[in-house]
């Protein structure tokens, strides 16, 4: 058995590769850019498990991979300090890449067929990465590489009005706050499954935090959210609940909780958010 998406994944492989080809231009790449270029790496590398998966469970595992390490990406990309030619041009394609993977998350999977050798499949660990390449010249479209170690550092507007994707599309507006908001706290680590979320835009600003929760709250309610980090850091942010994940949905594969959309973030708190995604991808949500 294959994995039904695995033209769209090597399809998208391909695409990133041209992101990576337009960073690599410049011979002496600023360290913010190669970071950069290894988060596009690793998700090329998830995407070329995706196209070898031999089950549906898999398949999506990888896809998810790739599209959570460019949603990271995509956050990074607000904040790299050198003026680099490609980066405009990475940017357009992975949100291009991230509109024609997501549609591949959100399709239920199909489950295997009863036997041994399909049970084993789906049981298969994804392959662990390879090494980060040491040399200003990224890996090729089929390697693939560490998480990269360093955040980036500060300060570029994010790339706006990408033609022909969803990223051009404005964040939703918060709705009109009715009564006292609601006080909630989000604990976020290194493995929890409460964690932050982006959209096509890639801007953090435009996210919020997925809260994984058993005793959801309705759509648009307003909040207050209490947010701790590992380290102990913390910080406050208005925000409205925009999706909810129902946990009586059995059908669903995804984990029960609701997403908290931020209303507003200040500079720190976008900083604390910014330095916390450099080591743990955000997860993607996109309505």
């Amino acid at each position: 058995m294959t994995y039904s998406g695995a033209e769209k994944a090597r399809a998208a492989r391909e695409s990133l590769g041209q992101a990576l080809e337009a960073l690599q231009q410049d011979p002496n790449i600023p360290p913010d850019v190669m970071a950069v270029a290894q988060n596009i790496a690793q998700s090329v590398g998830a995407l070329f498990e995706a196209e070898k998966a031999t089950s549906e469970p898999d398949g999506k595992s990888c896809v998810k991979n790739a599209l959570s390490g460019l949603g990271q990406t995509l956050a990074l990309l607000q904040d790299v300090r050198s003026q680099h030619q490609g980066i405009q041009v990475a940017s357009e394609v992975i949100a291009k890449t991230m509109s024609v993977l997501y549609p591949l998350t959100t399709v239920p999977s199909r489950a295997p067929a009863a036997t041994p050798a399909a049970k084993s499949a789906s049981q298969q660990a994804i392959p662990a990465a390879a090494p980060a390449p040491s040399s200003p010249q990224i890996a090729s479209a089929h390697d693939t590489v560490k998480d990269p170690k360093q955040p980036v550092a500060q300060s570029k507007p994010a790339p706006s009005a990408r033609p022909g994707g969803p990223a051009s599309m404005a964040p939703p507006k918060a709705p009109a706050v009715k009564g006292e908001r609601i006080e909630l706290e989000a604990n976020i680590g290194a493995t929890t499954e409460s964690n932050f979320y982006v959209g096509f835009s890639g801007e953090i600003a435009d996210g919020g935090v997925f809260v994984s929760t058993y005793e959801v709250l309705g759509k648009n309610t307003p909040i207050r959210l209490f947010v701790t980090l590992p380290g102990n850091f913390e910080f406050h942010a208005n925000g409205w609940v925009r999706f909810v994940r129902d946990p009586f949905d059995l059908n669903s594969e995804a984990e029960p909780g609701m997403g908290v959309q931020f209303d507003q973030l200040d500079a720190k708190a976008r900083e604390l958010v910014l330095r916390f995604i450099a080591k743990r991808p955000p997860m993607f949500y996109e309505d």
